[in-house]
């Protein structure tokens, strides 16, 4: 498939000085395979994704981009090319792809900026209107999706304290925030520090501040490749455990289905028109008994290999439609799959709940897969350094 000329004109130009290595020892030639730049490519998902296209698309050249040094991604030998700590924009300018994958939120927003037609993904305005927390809260509203009770303010004194249940969740309203930092407050006092110190830690980003209704329950998410609204394939997990442990990424998660959540998630991504991948990510409330949205992430998300494993090929989809080309007519998944990050996370989540003896059992249960062994170098990079941290204190 041949490049847009004004996408072809912003990535064209001479290969420069570049950081870029062949991963398998096996680099291939520019223009002779359909070539798909995928971002971000030490996050496990990255490579999750990589090597699962290339399972089943071995035509298709992989060359990964990293803006910082490449720890892991090396040693898994999906991908053809590696370039390393390198801007994306500069990887962009200098060399020439057929198809972008951005994974992480920020390559994400800046493809979608500068590059849109390089890849699947929504309008600018779609993208940004979820990246803002805020506005998510109010569409779910509308559509009468549940969410929690929130307040959206940029300080302290804003804050409406009679409004308030405890605990209640301070967090930033943006997604594309340079800190992630989550807060649980018990009483008042402990909301208008919070308030005030993520405030403070954002400084002039001109990013505000979220202050919710803590939802008790546990964490569910839907996942779905859209075309501008309709819906073409959908995952459903239930989540087991997160580091840090009183919230934060899956560490551990078993696929999942329930017909009300897949109404809420399609519901909303619909009314987004979304095109490509995205999460939606709800809590079940106990006290609701329904599922009540968190946020959306407009990318693509940590747990992915679980729907991976499951059967759902997320990243050959998103090849197939970026190219106009059919999707097969396949719609289940393997209902059963669990999948653990042993040392992207679990075991850390494990240490901190003083469970690992209890949670490794969990490696080996019936319909229990991990991502060890796909690389005894990279697994042993990730055990020195799990080592390191827990001999250095770390926790949540």
């Amino acid at each position: 498939m041949t490049t847009s000329n004004s996408a072809r004109n912003s990535l064209s130009g001479e290969t420069g000085s570049t950081n870029i290595e062949a991963a398998s020892g096996n680099a291939v030639a520019s223009g002779s395979r359909h070539r798909i730049l995928i971002t971000d490519a030490d996050y496990k998902h990255s490579i999750a994704l990589a090597r699962y296209i290339k399972r089943e698309m071995r035509h298709v050249s992989l060359i990964g981009h990293s803006c910082g040094t490449v720890r892991f991604a090396r040693h898994y030998q999906c991908f053809d090319e590696i370039v390393s700590d390198e801007p994306l924009e500069t990887t962009l300018q200098t060399r020439e792809f057929d198809q972008v994958i951005p994974v992480g939120a920020r390559s994400v927003l800046q493809i979608a900026q500068t590059c849109p037609g390089m890849a699947v993904l929504p309008s600018l305005d779609r993208l940004l209107s979820v990246y803002d927390k805020k506005l998510t809260v109010e569409l779910a509203n509308r559509l009468g999706i549940p969410a929690p009770r929130t307040q959206a303010i940029t300080s302290a004194e804003q804050l409406v304290e009679r409004d308030l249940t405890f605990p209640c969740v301070v967090k930033p309203a943006s997604e594309n925030a340079s800190i992630k930092s989550v807060r649980y407050c018990k009483d008042a006092g402990q909301a208008r520090e919070a308030v005030a110190n993520t405030v403070q830690k954002l400084g002039m980003e001109g990013v505000g501040v979220l202050v919710q209704e803590f939802i008790e329950g546990k964490g569910h998410g839907l996942f779905a490749l859209m075309d501008h609204g309709r819906p073409l394939r959908l995952f459903m997990h239930e989540r087991l455990r997160e580091f840090p442990p009183t919230g934060g990424p899956s560490t551990a998660a078993a696929a999942f289905y329930s017909p009300r959540l897949e109404e809420l998630g399609v519901k909303l991504l619909s009314a987004l028109e979304w095109n490509g991948v995205a999460m939606v990510e709800f809590k079940f409330d106990l006290r609701r008994q329904d599922f009540v949205l968190m946020e959306v992430n407009g990318k693509f998300w940590g747990s992915l290999e679980l729907a991976l494993r499951a059967g759902v090929n997320f990243g050959r989809d998103l090849i197939h439609l970026y190219r106009n080309e059919p999707l097969d007519s396949r719609s289940s998944y393997d209902h059963k799959v669990k999948f653990y990050w042993p040392l992207d996370g679990d075991l850390r989540t494990l240490w901190c709940k003083r469970q690992v003896i209890r949670g490794i059992g969990d490696y080996f249960r019936p319909n229990a897969a991990t991502n060890l062994g796909q690389s005894a170098v990279a697994d042993l990079k990730k055990s020195v350094r799990l080592i390191r941290d827990v001999v250095n204190g770390y926790s949540s």
